[in-house]
This record gives structure tokens, sequence and C-alpha cells, in this order.
């Protein structure tokens, strides 16, 4: 099971379990977020972030450094979110995996 997976499971188990002791309501007017290939937004990221690094590779140096600031700005945001939902260690192994990809190691 990928760790986004691991995430959002355990996400809703949490929020099933609020939900039954009353913490939580369930919400109508919660915007419904629709993705078409049924992954999860954090891991669309991830995925946008490793398309990035590894096409700024087969680029000329200019459009690759370009290519890897938009991959640096999508990190951004995946980190934020995953800091957000309180995946302090996920965020961190993102990084680390990320990390790995830049330097040519994790192909």
């Amino acid at each position: 099971m990928h760790a986004f997976d691991i995430l959002a499971e355990a996400k809703m188990r949490q929020w099933e379990k609020e939900k039954k002791d009353g913490v939580t309501k369930p919400s109508a007017n919660r915007p419904a977020l629709s993705v078409e290939s049924g992954d999860s937004l954090e891991k669309q990221l991830f995925a946008d972030i490793k398309r990035l690094i590894r096409r700024s590779r087969q680029e000329p140096p200019q459009a690759g450094r370009e290519t890897l600031k938009e991959a640096e700005r999508v990190q951004v945001q995946l980190s934020a979110r995953l800091e957000k939902a309180g995946a302090y260690h996920l965020s961190r192994y993102v990084a680390d995996r990320i990390r790995a990809l830049r330097e040519g190691q994790d192909e």
C-alpha cells in the first residue's frame, strides 16, 4: 500500500470515529473534489514532482532549471498539505524521496 493510501485510510477512520462519537458532524456545505484518476491530491502532486524532475533532465539547461523551479513550487504545496494534515513523518519521507530523485538515486 502506498504511503498516501495509508494516510488517507487513517484519516477516514479518524473521521468515522469522530462522527460516531459526535465530535464531527457531516456537512452538506463541504465542496466535493472530484479526481478523475481516483488518486488523492497528495499522490497526484508527488507524481507531478517526479515527472517534472525527470523531464528537467531531458531539457536544455535553461528550460531544465525552470522545470526544477516548478517542481519545487509543487513540492512546497505538497509539504504544506501533508504538514497541515499532521503527517510530519510522511512529509519528511516524501522530501527524502524527492531529494534522492533529484540526485539521480531514485529512478
